[in-house]
């Protein structure tokens, strides 16, 4: 009973630890995001892969065919934890289908992403076009009947020059300035112009007219008895 027991324990740990093992190599297996492809022309195109494998260290390159034969491995490297790893593939075939995907490996596990295909471009032909310009003339002979002679009639256009009424605006009276047709402005600013002017002279008249005044008070502050000798 005794030995029963115990092989039956024994059992369940060998089980239990090829398990942990199965499932730490399982999850320590690298990923693979599928390949993207960009920046195709006739000649090139540029296939980008995605590998995570935390903390460690994966193995990646890309698989290239287009004959159907053994395929060509671009770009193998070693990528710690995650990354992106790329290549530019040159010197293809325009208008050839290429398949590619990409691997990974570490600790014993290779897996690889799902194999996708692009198509190079094929460059356009260029088509030159000729314009010829033909001329028709009719020879008039005697006795046969008269050719009727299609003519076409070019159109000129003719461009009449626009002059701009005068003024700076254009017609816009509100801001010229100007005289009207008498003695009065016939403009906002002219009118505005008028006033200040007579502001203007009447501030002038004021201080020739105060300026006199200022300078008696002056000289009567300065000299007060000789300022009441005068008043007399």
């Amino acid at each position: 009973m005794n030995n029963t027991t115990f092989q039956a324990i024994r059992a369940v740990v060998v089980l239990g630890i090829a398990l942990f093992a199965f499932a730490s190599e399982a999850l320590a297996a690298p990923m693979l995001t599928p390949v993207t492809v960009t920046r195709i022309t006739g000649n090139s195109a540029t296939i980008i892969g995605h590998v995570s494998n935390p903390q460690k260290n994966s193995t990646v390159w890309f698989e290239l065919d287009n004959t159907g034969g053994a395929p060509t491995t671009v770009a193998m490297q070693g990528i710690w934890g995650e990354g992106t790893f790329e290549w530019n593939l040159r010197d293809l075939n325009p208008g050839q289908t290429y398949s590619y995907r990409a691997w990974a490996t570490e600790g014993g596990v290779t897996i690889s992403s799902p194999t996708s295909s692009f198509t190079t471009t094929i460059p356009k032909s260029v088509t030159s076009t000729t314009i010829s310009n033909q001329s028709n003339s009719s020879v008039a002979t005697k006795g046969s009947a008269p050719k009727t002679v299609q003519t076409v009639a070019t159109k000129q256009a003719t461009t009449t020059p626009v002059s701009g009424k005068e003024g700076f605006t254009n017609g816009n009276s509100a801001s010229v300035i100007g005289a009207g047709n008498g003695m009065f402005p016939s403009t906002l600013i002219g009118w505005i112009a008028l006033i200040i002017s007579i502001l203007v002279m009447i501030l002038v008249a004021h201080m020739i007219y105060e300026a006199p005044e200022e300078r008696r008070k002056k000289r009567a502050e300065e000299n007060p008895v000789e300022e009441d000798e005068e008043n007399k």
